[in-house]
Protein backbone atom coordinates (compact mmCIF):
# COMPACT_ATOMS: atom_id res chain seq x y z
CA UNK A 1 0.00 0.00 0.00
CA UNK A 2 2.80 2.42 0.90
CA UNK A 3 4.55 1.68 -2.39
CA UNK A 4 1.37 2.41 -4.33
CA UNK A 5 0.84 5.66 -2.43
CA UNK A 6 4.43 6.76 -3.10
CA UNK A 7 4.02 5.90 -6.76
CA UNK A 8 0.79 7.90 -6.92
CA UNK A 9 2.52 10.89 -5.33
CA UNK A 10 5.40 10.58 -7.78
CA UNK A 11 3.05 10.38 -10.75
CA UNK A 12 1.12 13.40 -9.48
CA UNK A 13 4.35 15.36 -9.08
CA UNK A 14 5.54 14.47 -12.58
CA UNK A 15 2.14 15.43 -13.99
CA UNK A 16 2.04 18.74 -12.11
CA UNK A 17 5.62 19.78 -12.84
CA UNK A 18 5.30 18.66 -16.45
CA UNK A 19 2.10 20.63 -16.99
CA UNK A 20 3.59 23.80 -15.50
CA UNK A 21 6.73 23.42 -17.61
CA UNK A 22 4.61 22.73 -20.69
CA UNK A 23 2.77 26.02 -20.23
CA UNK A 24 5.66 28.21 -19.07
CA UNK A 25 8.10 27.03 -21.75
CA UNK A 26 6.01 27.97 -24.81
CA UNK A 27 5.00 31.28 -23.21
CA UNK A 28 8.66 32.24 -22.80
CA UNK A 29 9.53 31.13 -26.33
CA UNK A 30 6.65 33.08 -27.84
CA UNK A 31 7.85 36.14 -25.91
CA UNK A 32 11.34 35.53 -27.31
CA UNK A 33 10.12 35.31 -30.91
CA UNK A 34 7.75 38.29 -30.56
CA UNK A 35 10.07 40.73 -28.78
CA UNK A 36 12.09 41.85 -31.87
CA UNK A 37 8.88 43.15 -33.49
CA UNK A 38 8.42 45.67 -30.68
CA UNK A 39 11.96 46.87 -29.96
CA UNK A 40 13.19 48.09 -33.34
CA UNK A 41 15.41 45.05 -33.83
CA UNK A 42 18.14 45.68 -36.49
CA UNK A 43 17.51 44.06 -39.86
CA UNK A 44 19.70 41.23 -41.11
CA UNK A 45 22.84 42.62 -42.73
CA UNK A 46 22.87 45.86 -40.71
CA UNK A 47 26.29 47.52 -40.51
CA UNK A 48 28.61 47.05 -37.55
CA UNK A 49 28.23 50.69 -36.44
CA UNK A 50 24.43 50.35 -36.33
CA UNK A 51 24.67 47.08 -34.39
CA UNK A 52 27.17 48.49 -31.88
CA UNK A 53 24.99 51.56 -31.23
CA UNK A 54 21.88 49.42 -30.83
CA UNK A 55 23.58 46.86 -28.57
CA UNK A 56 25.01 49.57 -26.31
CA UNK A 57 21.60 51.18 -25.85
CA UNK A 58 19.58 47.92 -25.67
CA UNK A 59 21.91 45.51 -23.91
CA UNK A 60 19.16 44.29 -21.57
CA UNK A 61 17.12 43.05 -24.55
CA UNK A 62 19.98 40.78 -25.65
CA UNK A 63 20.46 39.33 -22.17
CA UNK A 64 16.71 38.91 -21.71
CA UNK A 65 16.43 37.27 -25.12
CA UNK A 66 19.09 34.71 -24.22
CA UNK A 67 17.34 33.96 -20.92
CA UNK A 68 13.91 33.62 -22.55
CA UNK A 69 15.23 31.29 -25.21
CA UNK A 70 17.21 28.95 -22.96
CA UNK A 71 14.69 28.87 -20.11
CA UNK A 72 11.75 28.42 -22.47
CA UNK A 73 13.46 25.58 -24.32
CA UNK A 74 14.54 23.90 -21.07
CA UNK A 75 11.02 24.05 -19.65
CA UNK A 76 9.61 22.61 -22.88
CA UNK A 77 12.10 19.73 -22.77
CA UNK A 78 11.10 19.04 -19.15
CA UNK A 79 7.50 18.72 -20.33
CA UNK A 80 8.47 16.31 -23.11
CA UNK A 81 10.45 14.22 -20.63
CA UNK A 82 7.46 14.16 -18.29
CA UNK A 83 5.40 12.69 -21.14
CA UNK A 84 8.06 10.02 -21.63
CA UNK A 85 8.06 9.26 -17.90
CA UNK A 86 4.27 9.05 -17.71
CA UNK A 87 3.99 6.92 -20.84
CA UNK A 88 5.82 4.02 -19.21
CA UNK A 89 7.97 3.54 -22.31
CA UNK A 90 11.24 5.03 -21.10
CA UNK A 91 13.30 2.32 -22.77
CA UNK A 92 11.50 2.44 -26.11
CA UNK A 93 13.14 3.68 -29.30
CA UNK A 94 10.78 6.67 -29.38
CA UNK A 95 11.75 7.67 -25.85
CA UNK A 96 15.46 7.41 -26.64
CA UNK A 97 15.00 9.52 -29.78
CA UNK A 98 13.07 12.15 -27.80
CA UNK A 99 15.75 12.27 -25.10
CA UNK A 100 18.52 12.70 -27.67
CA UNK A 101 16.42 15.36 -29.43
CA UNK A 102 15.97 17.26 -26.17
CA UNK A 103 19.71 17.20 -25.51
CA UNK A 104 20.52 18.38 -29.03
CA UNK A 105 17.88 21.12 -28.79
CA UNK A 106 19.32 22.48 -25.54
CA UNK A 107 22.84 22.40 -26.97
CA UNK A 108 21.78 24.37 -30.06
CA UNK A 109 19.74 26.85 -28.03
CA UNK A 110 22.54 27.47 -25.52
CA UNK A 111 25.03 28.15 -28.32
CA UNK A 112 22.64 30.58 -30.01
CA UNK A 113 21.92 32.32 -26.70
CA UNK A 114 25.66 32.61 -26.01
CA UNK A 115 26.14 34.34 -29.36
CA UNK A 116 23.21 36.63 -28.62
CA UNK A 117 24.67 37.62 -25.26
CA UNK A 118 28.09 38.12 -26.87
CA UNK A 119 26.73 41.00 -28.95
CA UNK A 120 26.33 43.60 -26.15
CA UNK A 121 29.49 42.33 -24.42
CA UNK A 122 31.52 42.87 -27.58
CA UNK A 123 29.83 46.21 -28.22
CA UNK A 124 30.78 47.44 -24.76
CA UNK A 125 34.39 46.48 -25.50
CA UNK A 126 34.33 48.22 -28.88
CA UNK A 127 34.85 44.96 -30.79
CA UNK A 128 32.91 45.73 -33.97
CA UNK A 129 33.92 42.54 -35.80
CA UNK A 130 32.66 40.27 -33.03
CA UNK A 131 29.42 42.25 -32.77
CA UNK A 132 28.71 41.79 -36.47
CA UNK A 133 29.68 38.09 -36.50
CA UNK A 134 27.80 37.17 -33.32
CA UNK A 135 24.66 39.03 -34.41
CA UNK A 136 24.69 37.39 -37.84
CA UNK A 137 25.09 33.90 -36.35
CA UNK A 138 22.38 34.43 -33.75
CA UNK A 139 19.82 35.64 -36.30
CA UNK A 140 18.87 33.05 -38.87
CA UNK A 141 21.76 30.59 -38.81
CA UNK A 142 20.37 28.45 -36.01
CA UNK A 143 16.81 28.67 -37.33
CA UNK A 144 18.10 26.64 -40.28
CA UNK A 145 19.82 24.10 -38.02
CA UNK A 146 16.78 23.72 -35.76
CA UNK A 147 14.79 21.87 -38.42
CA UNK A 148 17.63 19.55 -39.41
CA UNK A 149 17.95 17.59 -36.17
CA UNK A 150 16.65 19.06 -32.85
CA UNK A 151 12.98 19.56 -33.77
CA UNK A 152 12.50 16.38 -35.86
CA UNK A 153 14.18 14.19 -33.24
CA UNK A 154 12.27 15.66 -30.30
CA UNK A 155 8.86 15.81 -31.97
CA UNK A 156 9.25 12.56 -33.88
CA UNK A 157 10.41 10.73 -30.78
CA UNK A 158 7.61 12.03 -28.58
CA UNK A 159 5.13 11.23 -31.33
CA UNK A 160 6.24 7.59 -31.34
CA UNK A 161 6.03 7.53 -27.53
CA UNK A 162 2.48 8.89 -27.56
CA UNK A 163 1.35 6.39 -30.19
CA UNK A 164 1.82 3.62 -27.65
CA UNK A 165 0.47 5.54 -24.67
CA UNK A 166 -2.83 6.86 -23.33
CA UNK A 167 -1.25 9.96 -21.79
CA UNK A 168 -2.60 12.12 -24.64
CA UNK A 169 -5.21 11.63 -27.36
CA UNK A 170 -3.88 10.00 -30.54
CA UNK A 171 -4.19 13.33 -32.40
CA UNK A 172 -1.19 14.71 -30.54
CA UNK A 173 0.96 11.76 -31.55
CA UNK A 174 0.23 12.12 -35.25
CA UNK A 175 0.44 15.92 -35.20
CA UNK A 176 3.85 15.72 -33.50
CA UNK A 177 5.09 13.36 -36.19
CA UNK A 178 3.59 15.64 -38.84
CA UNK A 179 5.42 18.65 -37.41
CA UNK A 180 8.66 16.67 -37.33
CA UNK A 181 8.32 15.84 -41.04
CA UNK A 182 7.40 19.46 -41.82
CA UNK A 183 10.56 20.66 -40.06
CA UNK A 184 12.67 18.29 -42.16
CA UNK A 185 11.12 19.57 -45.39
CA UNK A 186 11.47 23.22 -44.31
CA UNK A 187 15.12 22.71 -43.37
CA UNK A 188 15.75 21.15 -46.79
CA UNK A 189 13.97 24.03 -48.52
CA UNK A 190 16.02 26.56 -46.52
CA UNK A 191 19.12 25.31 -48.31
CA UNK A 192 17.81 26.76 -51.57
CA UNK A 193 16.14 29.99 -50.43
CA UNK A 194 14.63 32.12 -47.67
CA UNK A 195 11.16 30.54 -47.94
CA UNK A 196 12.29 27.46 -46.04
CA UNK A 197 13.71 29.66 -43.28
CA UNK A 198 10.44 31.54 -42.92
CA UNK A 199 8.51 28.26 -42.78
CA UNK A 200 10.91 26.95 -40.12
CA UNK A 201 10.23 30.01 -37.97
CA UNK A 202 6.47 29.56 -38.39
CA UNK A 203 6.83 25.88 -37.47
CA UNK A 204 8.76 26.89 -34.34
CA UNK A 205 5.78 28.95 -33.25
CA UNK A 206 3.45 26.04 -34.06
CA UNK A 207 5.62 23.77 -31.94
CA UNK A 208 5.21 26.15 -29.01
CA UNK A 209 1.43 26.10 -29.55
CA UNK A 210 1.49 22.27 -29.76
CA UNK A 211 3.45 22.04 -26.51
CA UNK A 212 1.05 24.32 -24.63
CA UNK A 213 -1.99 22.51 -26.01
CA UNK A 214 -0.47 19.14 -25.11
CA UNK A 215 0.24 20.35 -21.56
CA UNK A 216 -3.40 21.38 -21.11
CA UNK A 217 -4.67 18.14 -22.65
CA UNK A 218 -2.39 16.01 -20.48
CA UNK A 219 -3.56 17.80 -17.36
CA UNK A 220 -7.24 17.50 -18.28
CA UNK A 221 -6.88 13.86 -19.34
CA UNK A 222 -5.17 12.97 -16.07
CA UNK A 223 -7.92 14.65 -14.05
CA UNK A 224 -10.47 12.26 -15.59
CA UNK A 225 -8.36 9.17 -14.98
CA UNK A 226 -9.08 7.07 -11.89
CA UNK A 227 -6.46 4.97 -10.12
CA UNK A 228 -6.08 1.66 -11.88
CA UNK A 229 -7.94 2.84 -14.99
CA UNK A 230 -6.69 3.96 -18.37
CA UNK A 231 -8.26 6.04 -21.07
CA UNK A 232 -8.43 4.98 -24.69
CA UNK A 233 -5.76 6.43 -26.95
CA UNK A 234 -8.31 7.54 -29.55
CA UNK A 235 -10.65 10.48 -29.30
CA UNK A 236 -10.20 13.88 -27.71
Amino acid sequence: MEVLENRALTDATVRRVGAIAGLVGPALLVAYFATPAFVGWPFAGAGADVLVAYANSHSLIFYLGGWLQVTGAAASVVFFLSLVARSGGRGSMGALIAIVGGAVLLAVVCIEAALLVAVPMAAAAGDRATVAAAFALSNGAFARIFGIAPAPLLLGGIGLVLLGSTVLPRFFAWSAIGLALAFVLAAFAAVFGPVGLIVSIVLSVLQAVWTAAAAVAALVRASYSLPGQTLPAHGS
